[in-house]
C-alpha cells in the first residue's frame, strides 16, 4: 500500500521501503516517531492512497492483462500464484512488488514482497478458502486482480 504525505506530496510505498526502513515494511510498523523523509510531517499527516484494482478478464486480449495474467494452484496445503509462465519482468524500474491473498468478504489474508531479479513465484499458507482474491503490484502498470472460486 501506497500513503501520501499530504503537506508536500511525498508518497511513501510499501513495497519499496525507505532509507531506513527495508522493503515490505508496513506503514503500521514505521512507529509513530515516523516523520516525512522529504519535509517532516508528522505521521497523522500520511493519508492511505485508494488504488485502483484492475482486474482480469477470464480470457484476456489486451496486452498488459495477459503479461499481469495471474495463475493459481492448490498444492497440498499451499497456494502456488504465478505471473502469466513467470515472463514478467523482475528489474529494479519494473517488477512484481507485491502479492496479496484476500479472503472471500474482501479481507486481506497476507501480503509477499517480492525482492528484484526472483521469479513473479510465491505460495501463500492456503486453508481451503471457497472464494479468493489474489492482487499484484506491479511497480510500473498499477495493482492487478483475479478472483477465483473453487
Amino acid at each position: 500500500m501506497r500513503y501520501l504525505c499530504t503537506q508536500c506530496n511525498y508518497i511513501y510505498d510499501e513495497t519499496q521501503g525507505e532509507e531506513d526502513f527495508d522493503q515490505g515494511t508496513s506503514f503500521d510498523e514505521l512507529g509513530d516517531y515516523f516523520t516525512c523523509p522529504v519535509c517532516g510531517a508528522e505521521k497523522e499527516e500520511f493519508h492511505w492512497i485508494e488504488e485502483e484494482i484492475n482486474y482480469i478478464p477470464e480470457h484476456p486480449r489486451d496486452p498488459l492483462e495477459i503479461d499481469h495474467f495471474i495463475e493459481t494452484q492448490v498444492i497440498g496445503d499451499k497456494l502456488k500464484v504465478t505471473i502469466w509462465n513467470e515472463i514478467h519482468p523482475m528489474g529494479d524500474s519494473h517488477r512484481i512488488a507485491a502479492m496479496s491473498l484476500y479472503d472471500e468478504y474482501g479481507d486481506l489474508v497476507e501480503t509477499k514482497f517480492m525482492q528484484q531479479d526472483v521469479d513473479p513465484v510465491v505460495e501463500f499458507d492456503f486453508d481451503d478458502l471457497w472464494e479468493y482474491e489474489i492482487r499484484v503490484q506491479c511497480s510500473l502498470h498499477g495493482i492487478w486482480g483475479k478472483k477465483f472460486v473453487q
